[in-house]
């Protein structure tokens, strides 16, 4: 089981704000900050941290991508409403996707710094 996933951002204030305003209607809220890191997470937990990363290192591998969990499929409209809003590209428009699963809702998004993030439902 994962316990906890993070990214680095170049723009690390920018990020929180995005991740802020993302990540609310799925129930996840800014639970711990610092100028060194950030986490986010339900009910106050810390699973999904962001850090500072200077513009000399990579930021983002090719293929990788971190899955979150919403619990309907109106979170994941909303999420990917809101991420267009603050300026994500889209990769995967919000859908039920039947070459996965029957079961499978969900969008993929391109982050600020270029880091892609799914949310999906899954109806069983």
């Amino acid at each position: 089981m994962i316990d906890h996933v993070s990214l680095g951002s170049r723009g690390f204030e920018e990020a929180i704000q995005f991740y802020s305003e993302c990540f609310a209607p799925l129930g996840y809220q800014l639970s711990h900050r610092t100028t060194e890191e950030a986490a986010f997470g339900p009910d106050g937990n810390r699973i999904f941290w962001l850090y500072p990363v200077p513009s000399s290192e990579a930021v983002v591998g090719a293929r990788a991508h971190i899955a979150v969990r919403a619990d309907t499929q109106e979170k994941i409209l909303r999420f990917h409403e809101v991420a267009r809003q603050r300026g994500a590209t889209t990769v995967r428009a919000p859908g039920e996707r039947p070459d996965i699963s029957p079961d499978y809702f969900g969008t993929v998004i391109r982050d600020l710094d270029g880091h892609t993030i799914e949310v999906v439902h899954w109806s069983k």
